[in-house]
């Protein structure tokens, strides 16, 4: 008997030149207000910030690097860990340049965003989540 396929998700993260970003499901814009089954996941919600952030901060870098803005893409695939507590056990990210930044560049560029994006920053440091209970008295 086969283990069961390991559940992933990717979400894209399209950064023209100038203008908003636009956020992919599967090649298609995904509509981020309406959450729940059948809908966006909340862990989609998650990779969506993961690479809004690193993207953000990837347009805050271009300046830095005294280097021109490109159209650029940032693919966010989760995995989930096959076994419990549900959670994901692995986040990657791949941010593919377009034309006109030079490879090296490219690199520097990528490394001073991971070093400003607040949201990768946070997932690397495994912060406490604690839960608290309130419940309504008659």
């Amino acid at each position: 008997m086969s283990a069961a396929p390991v559940k992933q998700w990717t979400i894209q993260v399209v950064s023209p030149v100038s203008g908003p970003m636009e956020i992919l499901r599967d090649g298609a814009p995904l509509a981020l207000t309406r959450i729940g089954p059948g809908e966006v996941t909340p862990v989609e919600v998650m990779l969506v910030s993961v690479g809004t952030c690193f993207a953000l901060s990837c347009h805050a870098a271009f300046p830095v690097r005294q280097q021109q803005r490109v159209a650029f893409t940032v693919n966010v695939t989760g995995r989930k860990a096959p076994q419990l507590p549900s959670r994901l056990d692995d986040i990657r990210l791949e941010v593919h340049f377009a034309a006109g930044v030079p490879a090296p560049e490219a690199r520097s560029i990528a490394a001073l965003a991971k070093q400003m994006c607040t949201v990768t920053n946070t997932l690397s440091a495994v912060p406490p989540c604690t839960v608290s209970l309130e419940v309504a008295t008659d």
